[in-house]
């Protein structure tokens, strides 16, 4: 057979199967039932073919595990961040050993509602102890294959081109980089399930002239979901009022106009109210929900955030640290405590100085204070940059102990982003111009008249992935700044790693315009 030959059999086939041209509806869905399945066979492949991978505990999933009344079930010597420990048996915690750092304060994720279930699906699969994680991840990967086909139904395009852009976000979810957070006792695989399903949500949101209002509930759920896995991605609560309020989420067609006392301004103001109070009530509902969460929350893990974004980060990279110190109104002398963490010896809450220290330094004045040094600002955002570039974590172990891999091992079934983004560590500056690049296709594709809505839905969609990524960026260097850094770059990782593929989907809309502009008669997609 020549080449001719088989390219015109190619393309036989893919007509057949519809993968080129405008889909119709019942294609979309069995393509999207296929993807979704597939893509969580994948899932589970990677994390349990051949044993269980997954990723070690660093301490803090005591504060997320013991409300569910359940303890680690590993030896007395083992080193729970240096191996796996997926069973967690039954136990009862007392006093402050449950909480924040042994504060007693209770910790509270939404990814906790998701250990819950998974503590009671645990014994129905026949796993040992209370809470096997290896049922959490079950559920996370059930989600993330049921967000894979909502994503193949929405996207636009033919069917090879929305199973080509989903493929790249399953590369993504099943990368070592994120996927071993699925098996984990940790919050993260919440907040990155709420980020994927965020995707499809603003697609729904902006399919249509006003918002549909299942594009508003699917919306604020994806928000308030992630919100609530984890305080640091409070920082995406801007970005999801600004897509609400984007367009109109009430359709004003065959009503009278809105009856307005004034001209001008005010009569402009009440047209615009009267045309996105659907929206509105989901943007009081996120705020209420965030300001509840955020009051909430452990106040000894906020001091030591704080704590940290001054010792670990400030007074380390200053060249004047003592003058920080006074101009944060604080003893000089705390010097000393220059790269301590609050628990330790050294600890600035050791000293006489603590008590005037805690009465005159707070969160506001510690940010003030970067930004009145620009180059400071700068400095930060470079070491966070090359923090982006490192999403594997080496000081936590992929491997259960006796799997015949050695302590801190790290798994590598599926690399694809983490060679990717080794090239960005020989490279820094491409991380920005990656975040550049994809924000400016994403703008264009969006304000393209002659495209369809679901393919400008696609360019705004993209500019609030990355508005998002640079809001958590800020937030993590500006709080705790070099404290745990690599993993509190964990989202941004992500939401960089997703901007691939989307600038890809951008430019290929923008360059094949067949594929994004309406067809003659309606169709699906």
């Amino acid at each position: 057979m020549s080449t001719y030959d088989a390219r015109a059999a190619l393309g036989r086939a893919a007509v057949r199967l519809r993968l080129v041209g405008e889909p119709d509806r019942r294609s979309v869905r069995t393509a999207a039932a296929a993807a979704g399945a597939v893509w969580t066979v994948v899932m589970l492949l990677r994390l349990l073919l051949g044993g269980v991978v997954g990723m070690g505990d660093n301490g803090d999933a005591v504060r997320l595990l013991c409300p569910l009344g359940v303890v680690s079930d590993h030896p007395w010597n083992g080193e729970p961040s240096a191996h796996v420990y997926p069973t967690w048996v039954a136990h009862d915690w007392y006093g402050e050993t449950c909480g924040a750092q042994g504060s007693g304060e209770q910790y509270y994720s939404s990814q906790q509602l998701v250990l819950a279930l998974a503590k009671t699906l645990t014994p129905l699969l026949g796993l040992p102890g209370a809470l096997d994680l290896r049922a959490a991840g079950l559920l996370l990967t059930l989600a993330f294959g049921a967000i894979i086909a909502l994503l193949v139904v929405l996207l636009p395009g033919p069917l090879w081109l929305r199973l080509a852009v989903t493929a790249g976000f399953g590369l993504i979810m099943c990368d070592s980089a994120f996927a071993g957070f699925f098996i984990s006792p940790f919050s993260e695989p919440g907040a990155l399930v709420g980020l994927l399903l965020l995707c499809p949500a603003l697609l729904l949101l902006w399919r249509r002239p006003d918002s549909p209002v299942g594009g508003i509930v699917l919306t604020t759920v994806a928000v308030l979901f992630t919100i609530t896995a984890k305080p640091q991605m409070i920082s995406l609560l801007p970005v999801a009022v600004v897509a609400l309020l984007w367009f109109p989420s009430a359709s004003r067609k065959g009503k009278r106009p809105v009856p307005a006392r004034g001209s001008g301004p005010r009569l402009r103001l009440g047209r615009w109210l009267a045309v996105r109070w659907p929206a509105l009530i989901a943007c009081v509902v996120l705020c209420g929900v965030t300001a509840g969460f955020a009051a909430t929350q452990p106040k000894r893990l906020n001091l030591l955030v704080w704590y940290d974004a001054v010792f670990v980060e400030m007074l380390p990279n200053s060249p004047d640290p003592e003058g920080d110190l006074r101009a944060l109104g604080a003893d000089p002398r705390l010097v000393s405590a220059t790269n301590s963490r609050m628990t330790d010896a050294n600890s600035a809450a050791r000293t006489p100085y603590w008590s005037d220290y805690q009465q005159n330094v707070t969160p506001a004045k510690i940010v003030l204070h970067f930004l009145k040094n620009p180059s400071r600002v700068v400095n930060m955002g470079a070491r966070g940059v090359q923090a982006v570039s490192h999403p594997t974590l080496g000081h936590l172990g992929s491997y259960p102990p006796h799997s015949g891999h050695s302590a801190y091992a790290k798994e590598s079934r599926i690399t694809v982003v983490t060679r990717v983004f080794d090239g960005f560590r020989a490279v820094p500056a491409l991380i920005p111009l990656l975040w550049l690049g994809t924000i400016t296709l994403g703008a264009t594709l969006a304000s393209r008249t002659w495209a369809r809505r679901s393919a400008r839905a696609v360019g705004r969609m993209t500019v609030c992935v990355v508005l998002a990524l640079l809001l958590q960026f800020w937030t993590v260097v500006l709080t705790e700044g070099a404290s745990d850094l690599y993993k509190h770059m964990i989202f941004t990782d992500y939401l960089t790693a997703l901007c691939m593929p989307l600038a890809a989907l951008c430019f290929w809309l923008l360059y094949r315009r067949e594929h994004a502009v309406a067809p003659a008669q309606a169709q699906a997609g």
